[in-house]
């Protein structure tokens, strides 16, 4: 994966301390044999959560901490049920279905939308029904919660000894223009696209100029994505397909322009939106 030093440090060092405790608890060297290895998630949209998720679980079961090593994707709006009990319900359905590998809720702050003791926030009744499993001792499973690092701290507030079930904290960093430019050039490879040198040079002025006036919901790799597939490659269509007098050809067919580059910046919804909140608020004087 791109980028992502800091969580594949961590990542590496958590790993290492759980085995190392394996290895002192097969040898009877400590009576404490826990085996809890819930963790935070805390970033950005667009930096890798869901994806490293994902390894984590292939990775713990790999080294014999999980049975089964899947991961089970869910959130508030899969959580969350209209009446009383249903939210209950349906997270006993989730913890169940993530036995054996990974829990994870994405944007798990929005489980908790009311700071006071709002009886109609079912939000917290998947917090109370997930509390039994981070506290049992070897539980097969890991659960991770995922969102915006301020959003996620205060939520974390909002249940004494919910931070402490969670012994991993990992903190996703935004990417750099740099790393964002070479997520771009790695997802045109892998479907068969090539940039004019032109187009290449037009491509990183542009993600350097995002980079540069991203906000916390610039949404990071998600954005290039979007970027390539909505935007640049779009242009590259028409440009291909209304042209009746050009040969279509592989290299027609592959061949990515810096008019495509100029077209998708112009079109691009997102980065007007970006450019849109850059701009110093109008106001009227009295």
């Amino acid at each position: 994966m791109i980028g992502l030093q800091k969580v594949k440090k961590d990542m590496r060092e958590a790993w290492i301390m759980s085995l190392f405790n394996k290895k002192r608890a097969e040898m009877s060297l400590q009576k404490n044999k826990e085996c809890i290895n819930h963790m935070l998630f805390l970033g950005n949209p667009g930096t890798g959560k869901t994806t490293v998720a994902r390894l984590v679980g292939r990775i713990y079961h790999k080294m014999g901490f999980l049975s089964k090593g899947h991961t089970v994707e869910t959130n508030r709006a899969k959580l969350v049920g209209e009446y009383i009990g249903m939210t209950e319900k349906k997270t006993l359905e989730a913890i169940e279905e993530a036995r054996g590998g990974v829990l994870f809720i994405d944007e798990a702050y929005t489980l908790i939308q009311s700071k006071d003791n709002d009886t109609k926030d079912f939000g917290k009744e998947v917090i109370n029904t997930l509390l039994p499993v981070l506290s049992e001792s070897n539980p097969d499973m890991i659960i991770i919660m995922a969102g915006y690092q301020d959003k996620m701290t205060a939520m974390l507030k909002t249940n004494p000894g919910l931070k402490d079930r969670f012994p991993l904290t990992f903190t996703f960093e935004d990417y750099t223009k740099d790393e964002l430019m070479e997520i771009a050039c790695r997802l045109l490879k892998s479907d068969n696209y090539q940039m004019s040198k032109e187009a290449y040079d037009r491509l990183y002025e542009l993600i350097e100029k995002a980079a540069a006036k991203r906000n916390e919901y610039f949404s990071n790799g998600r954005w290039v994505h979007n970027l390539i597939n909505q935007g640049i490659i779009k242009s590259m269509a028409k440009r291909v397909m209304q042209n009746k007098q050009a040969k279509i050809d592989i290299e027609t067919l592959s061949k990515i322009e810096e008019s495509n580059i100029i077209e998708a910046e112009n079109n691009y919804l997102e980065l007007k939106c970006l450019r849109k909140l850059s701009l110093q608020v109008i106001g009227f004087r009295a």
